[in-house]
């Protein structure tokens, strides 16, 4: 693979992932994106980006990786090997990430995340 091969970010396998490579190949499609123009997309894969230019934050995720760049810093969260999506669904909603996000995270759609955090809520 050249340097400036894109990799789609859901086919970063977060069992075994190279963080570097992650933040890497997520910092590249984010600029791809943002050159064209796109604001929020949903792909086939189910993987997702969104890019809030009035807090100046761009979040791109897949199944089990989520890569949010600030202004200043960039910060991503795989779920733990062993750990299931709503364990991970339930920590990640506390730190703000959209129902979108949590779905694209949890390999699942948004309304099946607000699905599973609302019966989360009830108990």
């Amino acid at each position: 693979m050249s340097d400036n091969e894109i990799v789609p970010f859901s086919d970063i396998e977060s069992s075994e992932i190279d963080l570097n490579l992650a933040v890497k190949q997520g910092q590249k499609m984010t600029e791809t994106l943002k050159k064209m123009g796109i604001k929020e997309a949903t792909f086939e894969s189910g993987a997702y980006y969104n890019h809030d230019q009035a807090n100046k934050t761009t979040t791109i995720t897949a199944d089990g990786i989520l890569m949010q760049k600030n202004e200043h810093t960039t910060t991503v969260v795989l779920r733990n090997e062993g750990s299931t999506n709503k364990q991970a669904l339930e920590e990640l909603s506390s730190g703000g990430a959209t129902q979108k996000a949590l779905g694209a995270f949890s390999g699942v759609s948004q309304q099946e995340a607000s699905q599973i955090l609302l019966k989360n809520e009830k108990k």
